[in-house]
């Protein structure tokens, strides 16, 4: 059972109970966790801003009490802004380039003014090690410390080269995944059968990113990071790692300065695509995961809220670290009792949960996450099964769910479908882990007044 740390923070100007504790939530992404994350801290009394894109999930809730509007062409400066602006007890970060520019604007403080003080002091804070923010993004690096650790991951190398490729696969058996640093959301992943597709994927991947695609994120993602890399011909780093036959599973944990304080472990049941988030999780306990997340935090220094990416093996159960999420992931925002409400348990070691009530627990173990899997398929028998996490006191938050994703909408998204229109057939709709046989709710609507009763 996760430790609830005995030492709440106490410094000068932190929130008392007279005052709520100030977060404030920085994405740079279109994801809902921001938004869930708002709610979570609004109702356990916290004053919530936000620092995110125009049109962001977040700007659809009630539950922020000022929102700053993030610059994709000058970053570091609107987050200082917003940092010192807001002046929060705690700044998390939604998405992993919000945590790295977090890293980036720590690294460039100055010491001697008084400014660069309080921020660098406030990063360090919230994050407890800053720079293992920038560790998260490498994947050699961060399973090479793990495996210093004990902790149990796929053999992993760094190829630069076709040759050292080719070495790989001689000594490995297929598949083969092969990754990219600086990538995330299931980008720069790609599972390999045969050694032509892990030539093709090593040059897609090794490649700095194409002008026309790079291009293509920056007008429909509002995602400047793939230009920037294609206009520095960067080559990001290529790992090789052997393939763990088995089911995504993961770890969000709340922790500070090097304690897990609460924590919550997943199995994903269906994603969105092979290497894409969990659409539907089901809560489990596994000992292996609990440790290997608290040996890494401890070794690292955490602070705040962190997720932990693992491959269950089918064969034999064993958990295999595979990724560091140096930010919060779609499952911190549930509420599902004792050390498992993560922003209970942060708030709780800020010394600012007062005497508000704990949130009240979900009480089921089977999560359909919104809109994950209502986008992925209308017709899922987990709409009606599971617990649908719908934001029902949030009417414009669901209103904008239902809407097609972010980088669907606007005419640019429909000219860019027309450029990439072919006649070949659609990809099916991406299976469970759990197949059965589908329930028909073809004319599912998660705003229909039944189905929002019988979901309560």
């Amino acid at each position: 059972m996760p430790e609830q740390n005995p030492n709440p923070v106490s410094r000068p100007g932190a929130s008392t109970a007279a005052e709520r504790p100030r977060i404030l939530l920085t994405a740079t992404l279109r994801w809902p966790i921001a938004a869930r994350l708002a709610m979570a801290f609004s109702e356990l009394g916290c004053r919530v801003e936000a620092l995110c894109p125009r049109g962001h999930p977040v700007t659809h809730t009630r539950a922020t009490t000022r929102v700053h509007f993030h610059d994709a062409l000058r970053p570091l400066r609107a987050l200082r802004a917003a940092l010192l602006e807001s002046m929060p007890d705690l700044v998390i970060p939604c998405d992993d380039e919000a945590a790295v520019q977090l890293h980036r604007l720590h690294a460039g403080c100055v010491a001697t003014e008084p400014a660069d003080r309080a921020l660098s002091a406030l990063i360090e804070r919230s994050l407890g090690n800053p720079g293992a923010c920038a560790l998260a993004t490498t994947r050699g690096p961060l399973l090479a410390l793990a495996a210093e650790l004990g902790i149990r991951v796929p053999h992993t190398t760094a190829a630069a080269t076709a040759q050292a490729l080719d070495a790989w696969l001689a000594r490995h058996a297929l598949p083969a995944v092969i990754k990219i640093d600086g990538s995330w959301g299931g980008r720069g992943v790609a599972i390999t059968h045969s050694r032509d597709e892990a030539h093709d994927a090593f040059t897609r991947l090794s490649s700095r990113p194409a002008l026309r695609h790079a291009l293509a994120r920056a007008l429909l993602d509002r995602d400047l990071a793939p230009l920037r890399s294609s206009l520095r011909h960067d080559a990001p780093p290529v790992t090789l790692q052997d393939h763990v036959s088995g089911h995504p599973a993961n770890r969000a944990v709340a922790c500070w300065n090097g304690q897990v304080l609460a924590g919550t472990s997943v199995e994903a049941l269906c994603t969105q695509q092979a290497t894409g988030p969990a659409t539907v999780v089901r809560v489990i306990d596994n000992a292996e995961m609990d440790e290997a997340v608290r040996r890494l935090v401890q070794r690292l220094g955490l602070t705040g809220l962190w997720g932990v990416d693992f491959v269950i093996e089918a064969a034999t159960g064993a958990a295999f670290l595979i990724e560091v999420n140096p930010r919060a992931t779609p499952i911190t925002h549930l509420a599902l009792g004792p050390g498992r409400d993560l922003p209970a348990a942060l708030l709780s070691a800020l010394g600012g949960l007062n005497a508000r009530a704990p949130r009240e627990p979900i009480g089921r173990d089977l999560i359909a996450l919104f809109p994950g899997e209502w986008q992925r398929d209308l017709a899922s028998e987990h709409l009606q099964r599971a617990h649908h996490d719908i934001p029902w006191t949030e009417p414009a938050l669901v209103r904008d769910g239902l809407l097609r994703p972010w980088a669907e909408r606007g005419w640019v998204a429909r000219s860019w479908a027309r450029l990439r229109a072919s006649p070949r057939r659609a990809a099916p709709t991406p299976p469970c882990a759990s197949e059965q046989t589908p329930t028909d709710c073809s004319h599912y609507n998660p705003m229909s007044p039944h189905v929002r009763k019988g979901m309560k």
